[in-house]
């Protein structure tokens, strides 16, 4: 496999990994903090104060859930590209940019804008570091 194509299936792949691991702690956390009965997912004020009501643990753990995607991703990334971080931080710039449309799109404090937004390079280069152990060759 040519070192471009190595490099796009490692963001790809740790894209997917990235998505799974959000989605499914996601789908964990609303199990534990279900939003109040009738919240409209559409309507901006609402969600606005679903996620006000919502206690701080169901925040922090949407924040570890986004820390466990970046690291995951990344040292799925790191593991593909055998050792090159380049993809891991591809991923992360893209795992940001959806973020950044997460909470554009859903009202959140400020303080979790900082907190998730400074999670994902800590999460990426942990990942790229970790991903980054012996490579075994591979043709």
């Amino acid at each position: 496999m040519t070192g471009w194509l190595r490099g796009l299936a490692a963001v790809v792949m740790g894209l997917v990994v990235g998505f799974v691991v959000t989605f499914g702690i996601e789908w964990i956390n609303n199990l534990m903090f279900p939003l109040a009965p009738g919240t409209d997912p559409r309507n901006t004020d609402a969600m606005r104060a679903a996620i006000a009501a919502l206690p701080a643990p169901a925040l922090l753990v949407v924040l570890l859930g986004w820390f466990l995607a970046a690291l995951s991703g990344a040292w799925v990334a790191t593991r593909i590209a055998r050792g090159d971080h380049r993809p891991a931080w591809v991923l992360g710039v893209l795992l940001v940019t959806a973020a950044i449309g997460n909470l554009l799109a859903i009202p959140h404090p400020v303080w979790f804008w900082i907190a998730g937004l400074a999670l994902y390079p800590v999460g990426v280069g942990l990942g790229a570091r970790l991903g980054s152990g012996p490579v075994t060759p591979a043709g």
